[in-house]
C-alpha cells in the first residue's frame, strides 16, 4: 500500500482543490447550436430541466470518484469526512426532487429512466460511503465503486449533445477551481 506519510500530504493537499462552493459549478451547461427543426415545446422543456439534473449527477459522480481516489491513495477513510461528500449528498437529494417532478415526452422515456437509474446507483454509492468497511487497514471501496461505475454508464447512455448533456466537460476540472481561488 501507499507510503502513509506521503498519503497524508496527498490527502491534505488535495482536499481544498475541489471546493463545493466553486463558482464554476454554478454555470449552466451550454446548449448545442441549433436544435433540429420542429422540436416541440414539450421536448425543449424536458431537455432544459433534464440537462440541469444530468449536469448535477455528472458533478456528483465526479466528486465522489475523486473522493474514492483520495481514499484509495491515502488509505484513510477520513476522505469521506470532507465537505465535498456532504455537498455531493446535498446535490443528489436535490436531483431526487427534480427527477420526481420531471415528466418526459414519450420518445424520451428511456432517457428519463437512465437518469433515474444513474441517480439510484449514485445513492447506493453514497450510502455505502457513510460507513465504509475496512479491509486489511484500508477502506474497502468495492460496493461504492461498482455502483458509481454503473451510474456513470447509465448517465453516459442518457447523454444528448443537443441539450448540452455530454460526459466530457472541462468546466468542472480542478484547474477551474484554481482559477477561482486566485481571484
Amino acid at each position: 500500500m501507499a507510503n502513509r506519510s506521503g498519503s497524508l500530504s496527498l490527502l491534505d493537499a488535495a482536499a481544498p482543490v475541489h471546493r463545493p462552493d466553486c463558482a464554476s459549478l454554478a454555470a449552466e451547461p451550454p446548449m448545442a447550436d441549433g436544435l433540429p427543426e420542429k422540436v416541440s415545446d414539450e421536448v425543449i422543456a424536458y431537455g432544459l430541466e433534464a440537462r440541469r439534473i444530468y449536469a448535477d449527477l455528472k458533478r456528483v459522480i465526479g466528486q465522489t470518484a475523486g473522493l474514492l481516489i483520495l481514499a484509495q491513495a491515502s488509505g484513510r477513510r477520513e476522505a469521506f469526512d470532507l465537505p465535498s461528500l456532504a455537498g455531493a449528498r446535498e446535490t443528489w437529494l436535490e436531483c431526487r426532487d427534480r427527477l420526481g417532478s420531471l415528466s418526459a415526452p414519450s420518445r424520451l422515456d428511456a432517457n428519463l429512466r437512465r437518469m433515474a437509474a444513474a441517480h439510484r446507483l449514485v445513492g447506493a454509492c453514497l450510502a455505502a460511503l457513510q460507513s465504509p468497511r475496512m479491509a486489511e487497514g484500508d477502506p474497502d471501496l468495492t460496493v461504492s465503486l461498482d455502483n458509481l461505475s454503473a451510474a456513470y454508464r447509465q448517465l453516459q447512455a442518457a447523454s444528448e449533445h443537443r441539450f448540452g448533456m455530454t460526459m466530457v466537460d472541462f468546466r468542472y476540472s480542478c484547474c477551474n477551481c484554481g482559477i477561482e481561488l486566485q481571484k
